[in-house]
């Protein structure tokens, strides 16, 4: 896993990718991110759950990867939010 906070060049990217061009609206952004992330969480949960005694072993593990993935991307967002509170790039 990358270091606990983004570098510059990080943050960079970040920003560029969400088109916007300073910490606040890309903190802005991520935040509105990240809450879909956690909705999208929320939802396969209820999916899983409801599926938990399926007859397929792959539609409980696809599932399951689909809940790690996003667990993994949630984390990422969480470490650009981050390193965008901490530095002050303007």
């Amino acid at each position: 896993m990358a270091g606990l906070f983004a570098t510059r060049r990080d943050l960079d990217g970040w920003a560029d990718a969400l088109g916007v061009r300073n910490d606040e609206d890309a903190s802005g952004e991520l935040h509105k991110l990240m809450g879909r992330l956690l909705d999208a969480q929320d939802r396969v949960r209820t999916v899983a759950r409801s599926l938990s005694k399926a007859p397929k072993d792959d539609v409980r593990g696809s599932l399951a990867t689909a809940l790690g993935r996003l667990d993994l991307t949630v984390v990422a967002v969480d470490q650009a939010l981050r390193g965008f509170a901490v530095h002050e790039r303007g």
